[in-house]
């Protein structure tokens, strides 16, 4: 139930005012408390682009995730935040790496990897915060950087999460979905108590992995001048099994050994020149730090010890600009953004044991800086009976990309050494789009359209030249351009019942390293050779579906439902082209436009907020994908989730407490979709967590909640899926998910 701060504020107030009234006033409070505890309508407040705050009137998916919400969870991260969003998952392997090479190198090591919507993730995936792309997942040798690491759900006002191809208005990396994180604002914060300034404390602690943080945080301003900063640290362990086998070697369930700091902080400064212009500077910087002792990696006397380090670092500088005029008769709103983000992942591996290979270490960076800018305008006006509301604009940007390489035995950067897998590569896009709902009585027609062209352009680099060129692959330019279409039709036929469907075409163009990427290890049979003929990946969507809200006796129900399919080309992948894998004939691998692939699905949420405070909220999220290879053969789709269900119930008679229950059921992922049968797959599994929270007065709240109530025993697949794990394997338990944890932590505001 969504209740605005200011409802919130004043309920309780009302109860504090009880315990010194006549028992007339009481009665006349009492009534005001009946009164806010009856279902209010639901006011989406969104900055996804196109998406109007009326969802009933949106021809896609779109949920909102609230700061408030996200402290009653107890969210430290995002897999934590996004745990009862249905199709919507985070991917975050268990950390168990092991050896500077093959799979296990990797283990774990990308953290919150990133976010699959749908059934595809990575870059795929559009994230952004404020409107910034996040830095672009990468991973290769020991190195593994994720998409989660740079987030922290401490600074964010909201999450907004829309559902289905959004490259229309977004460009690359919007084939199935985009998430926007929104940071908190100063006046957010003011309006908690309609003061000019604001404080707050929260401690948390979380016994999933031991950890425990807080979170400051201050605002204060006048009605032309307002300032903000939260400060967040968090320290913690390793995030535990169901495993109960200790010790060493693989034969270990429990998890290995970890220690983790993060730290974020967020300074923003809002100068309101008048009520219309508004200018926003911020600056975010988050670090964290990850120190691992592989103990399941050990076998004496090949490998009697490995350690591993992660450091992640992010810096963004952003200046917005505001614009609100209802009576301009060209534009009622204008936003401008101009930003600067540096971001880098640097992670460290040292395995010791026998001679003459050991010990060894790899110390493997990646880089991700970044500047752009973008302006977006929204225009309303008629034509006869036509009401149009136009949406458009312009982004640019330009980004820096590069990796560093050096271990035992990288000293020249020749042979079977890659110092740079790809050469510091200068990434600039630019994108223009338009969108324009037209309405005429309950129908909506909105079609729209996205042009981009991006330019992929290396630089001179003498650790990568020495590698590629003397192999006949020096680095190349790569571009293109992709016109992204989008038609809609919605009608409301009542408000209890307005169906849509739509159009829409995605694409993601090739990252750097996917163009340009070498080594060569061919005493061990293998290498690694660039493609400046690659193709973006394309997607056509079709989606049709239908929402509404009932308000009833029994109080207000929302529901919606969709039925989605996609067909999805030029899928990049690096495969083998060529050779045997001999030191004579070594196999080559190459990033190719190698597959296609299918996904369809259902999805569907329901809300019912009743009278007395009771609400019941649930959804589910069905999806199908097959894969075609370049030789026809299909198989599923191993990054599609099964199916899973969520459901909550809620009781909060005043706005003093609340307790909730929520289910998570997942079925079990089918044999048939995998690609490899005799791997391992995870079964159904269905787990209760609780949650409740009590206000002790305006300044002070308590939340605190179960996961896992029943200390159920299992697996996510988005978890475990691509790791050779067979079905007779006596260690599947340590892959498991945590099993009852707790979860508490304390707020003071002022």
């Amino acid at each position: 139930m969504k209740l605005c701060k200011k409802k919130l504020v004043l309920a309780t107030a009302v109860v504090l005012q009880q315990w010194a009234m006549t028992p007339a006033t009481a009665q006349q409070t009492t009534q005001q408390l009946a009164a806010l505890n009856r279902p209010l309508d639901e006011i989406t407040v969104t900055a996804t682009r196109g998406v109007d705050s009326d969802l009933n009137r949106v021809a896609a998916t779109v949920s909102v995730i609230t700061a408030e919400e996200l402290e009653q969870q107890n969210a430290k991260d995002i897999k934590d935040a996004l745990r009862y969003e249905p199709g919507v998952e985070v991917r975050r392997s268990v950390y168990r790496v092991g050896g500077v090479t093959g799979a296990s190198a990797t283990m774990g090591r990308g953290g919150n990897e990133g976010i699959n919507i749908r059934g595809l993730e990575g870059n795929r995936v559009m994230l952004l915060e404020d409107g910034v792309a996040l830095p672009r997942a990468f991973s290769q040798g020991t190195l593994s950087a994720g998409r989660g690491a740079y987030t922290d759900t401490d600074l964010y006002q909201r999450i907004e999460i829309l559902r289905g191809p959004a490259s229309s208005m977004y460009g690359s990396d919007g084939l199935t979905g985009v998430v926007n994180f929104v940071t908190k604002d100063p006046q957010d914060l003011l309006n908690v108590f309609g003061k000019s300034s604001y404080f707050a404390l929260r401690p948390s602690y979380d016994s999933s992995d031991s950890s425990y943080g807080a979170t400051g945080t201050m605002a204060f301003g006048n009605d032309h001048v307002q300032g903000m900063l939260v400060l967040n640290a968090r320290h913690g362990n390793e995030t535990e099994t169901n495993g109960s086998v200790g010790g060493t070697g693989a034969a270990r369930t429990k998890a290995d050994p970890l220690t983790y700091n993060n730290r974020s902080a967020l300074g923003k400064l809002v100068f309101k020149i008048d009520p219309r212009n508004v200018f926003k500077l911020s600056f975010e910087t988050v670090e964290n730090k990850l120190r691992g002792d592989s103990l399941s990696a050990v076998a004496a006397p090949t490998i009697t010890g490995y350690q591993s380090a992660s450091d992640v670092k992010s810096n963004k500088l952003q200046l917005q600009y505001e614009h609100d005029d209802t009576d301009n008769p060209v534009f009622q709103k204008l936003r401008a953004n101009l930003y600067y983000r540096d971001s880098k992942t640097s992670q460290y591996s040292f395995e010791n044991g026998a001679a003459p290979t050991r010990p060894r270490f790899r110390d493997i960076s990646y880089q991700d800086d970044i500047f752009g800018g973008g302006v977006l305008a929204e225009s309303g006006f008629n034509t006869g009976i036509i009401k149009h509301k136009l949406t458009y604009g312009v982004d640019l940007s330009v980004a820096k990309l590069q990796m560093a390489a050096s271990g035992t035995g990288w000293t020249t950067c020749t042979g079977t050494q890659y110092c740079e897998y790809f050469p510091k590569t200068e990434y600039s896009v630019f994108g223009a789009y338009l969108q324009d709902d037209m309405r005429i009585g309950a129908l909506s027609i909105v079609p729209g359209l996205r042009y981009d062209s991006y330019k992929i352009k290396p630089e001179a680099s003498a650790k990568y030249d020495a590698q590629a060129i003397a192999n006949r692959q020096p680095a190349s330019t790569s571009k293109d351009s992709a016109f992204s279409p989008r038609l809609a039709f919605i009608y409301e036929v009542a408000p209890a019942f307005a169906p849509y469907i739509q159009y829409a075409r995605g694409f993601r163009s090739p990252s750097p390293h996917e163009v340009n990427s070498y080594f060569n290890n061919a005493s061990q049979g293998y290498s690694q050779i660039a493609n400046p003929n690659l193709k973006p990946e394309t997607s056509n969507s079709y989606e049709i579906g239908f929402r509404g809200k009932l308000p009833t006796s029994a109080g207000l129900f929302s529901y919606s439902t969709a039925a989605y399919a996609g067909e999805y080309r030029n899928f990049i992948d690096s495969v083998s082209v060529a050779g045997a894998g001999t030191v004579l004939n070594p196999t080559i691998f190459q990033y190719v436009n190698a597959a296609k692939a299918s996904i369809h699905g259902f999805e569907g949420r329901l809300d019912w907020r009743m009278e007395r405070g009771l609400s019941l909220k649930t959804g589910f999220a069905y999806t199908k994908g097959t894969t075609t290879d370049r030789t026809g053969k299909k198989t599923g789709l191993e990054s599609v989730a099964p199916l899973s269900v969520v459901a909550g119930v809620r009781y909060e008679p005043t706005q003093v407490w609340f307790v909730q229950s929520d289910v998570i059921y997942n079925a079990s992922k089918k044999k048939e979709d995998i690609a490899t049968p005799t791997n391992f797959v995870s079964p159904s599994f269905f787990v209760m967590d609780l949650s409740s929270g009590y206000r002790f007065s305006k300044n002070a709240v308590l939340y605190a909640g179960i996961r896992n109530l029943f200390d159920r025993k299992y697996w996510n697949w988005t978890d475990i899926r691509g790791l050779s794990l067979a079905d007779s394997a006596t260690n599947k338990d340590a892959y498991t998910e945590p099993g009852r944890s707790f979860n508490v932590s304390m707020k003071f505001e002022y």
